[in-house]
């Protein structure tokens, strides 16, 4: 299994992108190799590639907008993400899934959700960016 893992993440549901709200994020590919016997031994061969994008936020229901409410919302629909980790982006779609309802008091609660990945993402070069002064 193939893991990519940093804090730079963007993710647009609707009309609303977050890009300033991940905590950090699991980029992670898992391929399926098939095997059978042949007369020189065993062999394989590629099979088929799954991936996930799992990201912890901080919970905020009742922002506007807001991460946990949007994609509370967008359950089983298709949202757009890019993940930057060194010198390389990752964008793709995922399908949306409900978070957990985290409760805790006195603390920033943390909510962390796992999309499944609607394809492999397209890998491409990070724009570096400007340092804030």
């Amino acid at each position: 299994m193939a893991i990519i893992t940093g804090y730079d993440c963007s993710i647009t549901i609707a009309d609303n992108t977050f890009d300033n709200v991940v905590g950090s994020f699991e980029l992670s590919f898992d391929s399926d190799t098939l095997t059978y016997n042949s007369l020189d031994g065993p062999r394989a061969v590629a099979g088929s590639e799954s991936g996930t994008l799992n990201i912890s936020f901080a919970y905020d229901s009742g922002d506007s907008p807001s991460l946990f409410d949007s994609l509370w919302t967008a359950k089983g629909t298709l949202v757009v993400y890019t993940v930057t980790a060194g010198a390389s982006t990752f964008t793709g779609s995922a399908v949306a899934t409900r978070p957990g309802v985290p409760a805790s008091a006195d603390a920033v609660v943390e909510c962390s959700v796992e999309l499944g990945l609607d394809g492999m993402p397209t890998q491409g070069s990070a724009t570096k960016k400007t340092a804030i002064k």
